[in-house]
């Protein structure tokens, strides 16, 4: 079944069979989110429904609490593929607006989960909280839900390393540049997201081509020569319409990242260049995920262009061995 993503309040005109739901922005789709979402697609198989992920866009403290905003994990479009990827039949994306965030936690179970979806079962982290400042919590969903006919089941936490895992911590450790770390806590390597760009031309001078990289606005990593993968998406990126079949058809190809400020060449703006190995052809307006295999080195000034090239070379033969192990 191909999941169905919505997009928009009213979007959701009828109710789907016997919905299982789960709720939270879901920021990185890390550890902890996936155990909650195979603990709702399983309830659902069992009860022969709907498995429905409620999420947010944009991230609730962007509207509350604009200064003090996380940076994102991931783009919208990224996060909804990657929750359909996980096997859920619906996607719901609820706009998160002041006024939305007016709403009790009681109207929201009343107005979203039972009279919008007819939830059977609501799937949720312990730690869930919901509703105008917060207010609701697992405790107050298990006081009212059996009265409407909803099962609630709370999911315990996972932890690594004796810490909860959490987009907060992943954010923490990406900025560090600790990727293995970030790595375990998520489940796949850290991945970064935007969409390829006119550059100066400066690696096509030096024989090593490169993509010239325009992130979305997300957490990135520090400064510094990686060894990636590189998914690209085409130029309309990764999802369809608003009533809403998702579209990702991907090419994966191995690659050398620099995010810098290209010293050498007298510091510019933090960009992102990437050479992507055996390829040629260009990828203007592409959007593509890069995903960040291994931190080879820090971002640093050579002396000349004809040095830099001779550390790109040794970077690359690095780059070489990482995909030796990892792709292998």
């Amino acid at each position: 079944m191909i999941p169905r993503v919505f997009t928009t309040f009213n979007a959701v005109r009828r109710p789907p069979t016997r919905a299982v739901v789960t709720v939270g922005v879901f920021d990185g789709v890390h550890l902890a989110h996936q155990q909650i979402l195979r603990s709702t697609t399983r309830l659902a198989r069992q009860l022969k429904g709907t498995s429905v992920v409620i999420t947010f866009h944009p991230d609730p403290h962007v509207v509350l609490d604009p200064p003090h905003a996380p940076l994102a994990l991931m783009p919208l479009t990224a996060r909804v593929a990657s929750l359909c990827a996980l096997g859920v039949d619906w996607v719901w994306v609820i706009p998160f607006t002041k006024r939305f965030a007016r709403m009790s936690a009681e109207a929201f179970l009343r107005q979203v989960l039972i009279e919008r979806l007819r939830a059977v079962a609501l799937v949720v982290g312990e730690g869930f909280v919901f509703g105008r400042h917060r207010r609701g919590d697992t405790g107050l969903l298990q006081a009212l839900g059996p009265r409407h006919g909803m099962r609630v089941m709370p999911v315990p936490p996972i932890t690594r390393a004796g810490e909860p895992v959490s987009s907060s911590r992943i954010r923490r450790l990406i900025g560090q540049g600790k990727l293995a770390m970030a790595e375990r806590l998520l489940g796949r390597p850290p991945e970064l997201y935007g969409e390829v760009v006119r550059g100066a031309g400066r690696g096509r001078a030096l024989g090593i081509p490169t993509a010239n990289l325009q992130f979305a606005s997300h957490v990135l990593p520090p400064r510094g020569v990686y060894a990636v993968l590189v998914k690209t998406a085409g130029p309309r990126g990764l999802w369809g319409d608003g009533g809403g079949r998702v579209r990702r058809h991907p090419s994966v190809h191995r690659g050398l990242m620099n995010l810098g400020i290209r010293p050498t060449f007298g510091p510019g703006p933090l960009v992102g260049e990437v050479h992507l190995v055996g390829f040629s052809g260009s990828l203007r307006g592409c959007s593509v995920t890069i995903s960040l295999l291994a931190r080879l080195r820090g971002e640093r000034r050579f002396p000349s262009p004809d040095a830099l090239l001779r550390q790109i070379r040794k970077d690359l033969l690095r780059a070489r061995r990482v995909f030796r192990t990892v792709c292998a």
